[in-house]
């Protein structure tokens, strides 16, 4: 790991410019509050800049505006409510109910919604404890609504100074991760390669990259006009997105048969070079998404194309030195794996072009974006809310576990004799989430997390006496904090926790160690009711929604299939109809990746034939990547190619994906038909050609039409034979998994 170019990514993207947003926005009122000595009047102001901090999250800015004008309204109502009813315990009890299983509820409408539920329900945490006298709660809740307003207006500023930054990062960061995918794949060129370790590293990568795009997407689409930008810089941006996911579709369309390589290629070592370029094909990538990150212009040196040309001439040579009637289909494949590195650094030329931001680049956009069926738009329809109000509903579920451990801690709270109750409620809610797997996950970084901080908030105000130098410290911790609250949980917490104990080091100076070992305790209890709840309380585990994943996933794989598939024999689809498919293909593919990935943290009593649903999550991985290796050639070779002799073909495969759908349904009894009839005719034209080539070669004629002829149609057809192969694989495992998801 190069850790310079680590540390670059990092000072540059955008999780550290939110963390040092929201600790400027919090800790400025702070510091001049003290400085007129108002702190312990005023500690709702800052309180209340970064509780809406927090629902700040990335999207179209009149999204994050309206978003942080409802967290306003919202803490200032629940923390008038709360104030005044704190003295009633049993009316307080049903309140934390109520309240908490609603704004947990509304998480249905979607992320941003679901962030400024939470936070309200934190701001309803925090002042369940407050020792002030009745007559401060409208002040304090003004100054809630106060500081909730400073920090909104700050972040509108600082995107009026800088409207395109957090596309650029969001946008650099999608980049750099399809190069570690492309760097992952490169294994696979390997001798000795284990390919089911290789496609457990795909998997996540794939997820995160999906997860990337869907924030351009919200960012670029939903932006009010943006598609219509009319400034070079935001139609550039728009290209280089669009780019950017046709780049990713290429990374993919590399997949090849990796096992009958490795068999053709024995001698010699012209696989090692291929996995050399695209690795360096990778690191160029990679340097081309931190460049855009950063927002700098980049510099082509010329080094990837002067790569690609040695490794061309490495090719030709070991064509001249092997190339025999039995591996002729192999150096077929490697042709165009090359061709399609030589596609990748195309775009990443333009690429290098487009971070001038320069008119001349702006030019090379001739067409308008139909942005409406590439993003997801969610209406705040009170029917959502009726048809969800049911223990089928998992957002109910949620719901309902979330407001009885509130109850539950509260109510524990009410009887011990330490503390600080809130820290209890506090770890709740940030720790009880929808899936069970994510609510381990965050438990355990949650209490590693706490007795870190603990441990090093003790050291410092043990050894450190200059509050300038505690001052300091706090306002690291604090950016480090929110910094890695997205990307790493446990350091996150860590961080905060040493910030807590600092802030109230400086707000009531007392006994440190004491304060510690509360939120540590406190900690402790609040994990301990969370982990109790999510496995015992009305738990969805993900095999029973696993089905639902890949239903959706054969739909969306027969559709990508078949909008591609058509270019072949009859018209192509228009280029949206095929770019909204794959799209959907991919979200699909990601969704059922992510629901595996949580399964595999869920108790093994709980999880059924893990090893058959991996195969089946790989297997889609193979099938999606096979397609998009067909809808490049759609493009490349279908005009030349065309042929009714496709048609049979893509009507086989299209039936056994129906079978699959069937199959994901739990209905049909599987795939009986494997006579493969509808191949025969391509297959007898592919022979044929072969036959004549392989004559070409025993006269000594090393290139003709006939090369040419058999090259394109040879490239086609392994990639259906693939898909079908594949397809015939999947149902396979799903006839075995039927009658295991239905127990």
């Amino acid at each position: 790991m190069n850790y310079v170019t680590e540390f670059k990514k990092f000072i540059t993207g955008q999780y550290l410019t939110k963390g040092l947003r929201i600790t400027v926005g919090a800790i400025l009122p702070a510091w001049i509050l003290y400085k007129f000595n108002l702190l312990s009047v005023g500690i709702a102001l800052p309180l209340g800049a970064l509780m809406v901090s927090l629902t700040d999250s990335p999207g179209p800015i009149h999204h994050r505006r309206n978003g942080m004008l409802a967290s306003n309204i919202l803490n200032f109502i629940v923390a008038i409510i709360i104030g005044y009813t704190r003295n009633y315990p049993w009316l307080l009890a049903i309140e934390l109910t109520v309240l908490s299983f609603f704004l947990s509820f509304i998480g249905i409408y979607g992320n941003r919604t679901n962030a400024i539920g939470l936070i309200a329900i934190i701001v309803i945490v925090l002042n369940i404890d407050v020792h002030y006298a009745q007559e401060r709660v409208i002040s304090d809740a003004l100054f809630m609504l106060g500081g909730g307003i400073w920090y909104m207006l700050l972040s509108l500023l600082l995107y009026s100074l800088k409207p395109y930054r957090l596309i650029q990062q969001a946008l650099g960061e999608c980049i750099m991760l399809t190069a570690s995918y492309l760097k992952t794949k490169s294994k696979l060129y390997k001798g000795n390669v284990v390919y089911d370790e290789v496609y457990k590293e795909l998997l996540p990568l794939q997820i995160s990259i999906h997860h990337q795009q869907e924030q351009l997407r919200e960012l670029l689409f939903k932006a009010r006009g943006f598609t219509r930008e009319s400034t070079t810089r935001g139609r550039i941006l728009l290209m280089m997105f669009i780019d950017s996911v046709d780049l990713f579709e290429q990374v993919m369309t590399s997949q090849q048969n990796y096992k009958s390589l490795h068999e053709y290629f024995k001698e010699g070592n012209i696989l090692e070079q291929f996995r050399q370029l695209i690795l360096e094909t990778a690191n160029e990538l990679d340097k081309i998404g931190l460049v855009i990150q950063s927002g700098f212009p980049s510099r082509d040196t010329d080094s990837l194309n002067t790569l690609i040309k040695e490794t061309e001439d490495a090719f030709v040579a070991y064509r001249d030195a092997f190339l025999k009637p039995g591996n002729l289909e192999g150096f077929i494949s490697l042709r165009h794996i090359l061709n399609s590195v030589k596609d990748i650094a195309d775009r990443i030329k333009r690429l290098h072009k487009y971070t001038a931001y320069s008119s001349e680049a702006d030019k090379e956009i001739k067409h308008e974006i139909d942005a409406e069926h590439f993003v997801s738009r969610q209406e705040f329809d009170l029917k959502l809310l009726a048809e969800n109000f049911s223990l089928k509903s998992n957002i109910f579920r949620h719901s309902l576990r979330v407001s009885l451990c509130i109850l539950a801690g509260y109510i524990i709270a009410q009887f011990l004799p330490f503390g600080h109750g809130y820290w209890i409620l506090l770890t709740i809610v940030t720790i009880l989430k929808p899936a069970y797997s994510i609510s381990k996950k965050r438990n355990v970084e949650r209490l590693l997390g706490t007795l870190t901080g603990a441990g090093a908030g003790f050291l410092l105000l043990y050894n450190v006496q200059t509050d300038t130098v505690l001052f300091g410290v706090m306002i690291i911790v604090m950016i480090i904090g929110y910094s890695f609250l997205q990307i790493q949980y446990s350091i996150s917490v860590a961080a905060i926790t040493v910030y807590v104990l600092l802030a109230f080091h400086f707000l009531h100076p007392a006994d440190f160690k004491s304060l510690a070992t509360d939120r540590v305790i406190d900690t402790a209890i609040g994990s301990a009711i969370s982990f109790t709840a999510a496995f015992f309380f009305l738990p969805r585990w993900e095999r029973e929604q696993v089905n639902e994943y890949i239903h959706k996933l054969m739909e969306a794989n027969l559709q990508y299939f078949s909008t591609v598939a058509r270019a072949f024999y009859t018209v192509a689809a228009e280029v949206n109809v095929y770019k909204i498919a794959r799209k959907d293909t991919y979200v699909a593919l990601a969704n059922l990746s992510d629901a595996f990935q949580r399964l595999l943290s869920e108790p093994k009593n709980k999880t059924r034939q893990v090893q058959l649903l991996h195969h089946l999550v790989v297997s889609n991985h193979m099938l999606t990547s096979h397609i998009a290796t067909l809808g490049m050639y759609m493009q490349s070779l279908a005009p030349r190619y065309h042929s009714d002799a496709f048609r049979s073909v893509a009507d086989s495969i299209e039936w056994q994906m129906q079978r699959g759908i069937a199959l994901s349904q739990n209905s049909g009894s599987g795939v009986t038909d494997l006579t493969e009839k509808g191949f025969a005719q391509i297959r007898d034209i592919v022979q044929d050609l072969l036959t004549q080539r392989v004559s070409e070669l025993t006269e000594g004629a090393a290139n003709s039409n006939v090369r040419k002829t058999l090259s394109g149609f040879k490239t086609i057809t392994d990639q259906f034979e693939l898909i079908y192969t594949i397809t015939i694989d999947i149902n396979n495992v799903l006839r075995k998994l039927k009658n295991v998801i239905d127990k």
